[in-house]
């Protein structure tokens, strides 16, 4: 392996062997600490010991972040959206990007989805985007466009039976 300049934790060479290990496509952040960043793929864990094997020198100077695709985040939100309410009241509990970031923590993706979970997803982004006009949605508007229409709402629209 050719030797890095200096600052510079990660070459070409060493994120090239990252990605095929990893099976992700990644990227370097530069800044005060490099952040290495990939969308979906494997767990932040698992890219920091991929990085401990192939470039050990830089394992203790890269921070990493794991994004979610739009995908992954309506996928994450209707599951948590379905789960019984916790709530006294029997409301269904908000559901923010921060709460679907913890469910998908320790979980690789994208995670496989239902047929039922294919369909409401579909609607989901749908309407999302439509809301927005945009071909770029945020967590945080899939979260709140899912909260102000309702899992139910969006089966009815897609003709699904209650689960």
């Amino acid at each position: 392996m050719t030797e890095e300049p200096e600052g510079r934790a990660l070459g070409a060479e060493a994120l090239a062997a990252l990605g095929e290990r990893l099976g992700a496509s990644l990227a370097v952040e530069t800044g005060d600490v490099p952040t290495l960043v990939w969308t979906d793929g494997p767990t932040v864990g698992r890219a920091e010991e991929a990085v401990r094997a192939v470039a050990p020198e830089a394992a203790g100077r890269v921070a990493f972040r794991r994004e979610l695709s739009e995908r992954s985040v309506a996928l994450g939100a209707l599951g948590l959206a379905e789960e019984p309410s916790p709530l006294a009241c029997g409301l269904p509990r908000p559901v923010s990007p921060a709460d679907v970031a913890a469910l998908w923590r320790d979980t690789p993706l994208p995670a496989r989805a239902t047929a039922r979970e294919e369909q409401l997803l579909h609607a989901l982004l749908y309407e999302v985007h439509d809301d927005h006009r945009s071909n770029h949605v945020t967590p945080r508007q899939i979260c709140d466009g899912l909260m102000v229409r309702g899992v139910a709402a969006l089966a009815r629209r897609m003709g699904l039976p209650r689960p």
